[in-house]
């Protein structure tokens, strides 16, 4: 089986944020408290590989819940539609240009495309945003 990682493992400020969830995945993974503690100071490579399954089930499920993502840069304005197969992007410069561009990738790598867009500056959009975006979007097409 190939190792080919799709993700990055989450940074140990990143794990901190999600400790609780982190200790939920380890419960499911049927490790305890008291167990973690050894393992984390006597394998160092199995808290290695429990951190890269932990991630790749977080971003997978991060990305999978992501439709809008949005980029601020320089002035520009940049915003990401991801759909199940194709991404659009839209971009408006500061004098309110609009640029427009679209990305086909197999379904099963819709995941890497926001993950990497993610890893870019860009930040998801709150969802009461999600209309004006959709309203953007038609327009430019």
């Amino acid at each position: 089986m190939s190792d080919v990682r799709r993700y990055r493992a989450l940074t140990r400020e990143e794990l901190e944020g999600l400790e609780l969830e982190f200790a939920r995945f380890l419960a499911s993974q049927g490790m305890p408290a008291t167990e973690w503690a050894r393992v984390s100071s006597e394998e160092p490579g199995k808290v290695e590989a429990l951190i890269w399954e932990f991630s790749t089930m977080f971003w997978e499920t991060t990305t999978s819940r992501l439709t809008y993502l949005e980029r601020n840069d320089g002035g520009d304005q940049w915003y990401f539609k991801f759909g199940e197969d194709t991404a659009q992007l839209l971009r408006i410069d500061p004098e309110g240009t609009q640029f427009r561009g679209a990305k086909s990738y197999p379904q099963e790598a819709r995941g890497q495309e926001v993950f990497l867009i993610l890893e870019q500056g860009a930040t998801p959009v709150p969802g009461e945003r999600h209309d004006r975006l959709d309203e953007l979007f038609a327009a430019a097409h």
